[in-house]
């Protein structure tokens, strides 16, 4: 499983929203300066978040995006599960279809052990924890300091 570059600059781009909204509606075009990505190629990740339930716009002289729930209430599963589409380490634990011996394959099983394993760390990942890790960074480069 590789998470594409979609679902990490949707990482950045939610991060950055979290860490400016504080001022109101975080505009598009400031998170691409920021973040060193195109602002073409966020439009194309922000409306999936926006259609999903993450991000929020308003329009307007300050219009923008926020998050559209809390940070504590997003995890890395939510961000990648509608960026990437359905976390599975093979075809047949997304779709049992997919394989004709998928009902008695037992290298299934361990494939969806591990997807389920995985699902699992993202969705103990929130956007917050994230968040905070940034701040405690911010903070040991401001106190580190020679004389």
């Amino acid at each position: 499983m590789t998470v594409s570059t979609k679902g990490r600059y949707g990482l950045r781009l939610l991060l950055d929203i979290a860490l400016h909204q504080e001022h109101g509606a975080v505009n598009l075009n400031d998170i691409a300066k920021r973040q060193q990505i195109s602002s073409k190629y966020l439009w194309q990740v922000v409306n999936p978040l926006k259609a999903g339930g993450i991000v929020r716009v308003t329009r307007g002289a300050r219009g923008g995006y926020m998050l559209a729930r809390p940070a504590e209430r997003i995890t890395l599963c939510d961000v990648l599960e509608l960026l990437e589409g359905p976390l599975a380490l093979a075809d047949c634990v997304a779709s049992r279809a997919s394989c004709e011996r998928s009902a008695d394959c037992v290298t299934r099983e361990i494939w969806s052990e591990l997807t389920t394993v995985i699902r699992n760390t993202l969705r103990g990942i929130a956007l917050a924890d994230i968040v905070e890790r940034v701040r405690t960074r911010q903070a040991a480069a401001e106190t580190n300091y020679m004389i």
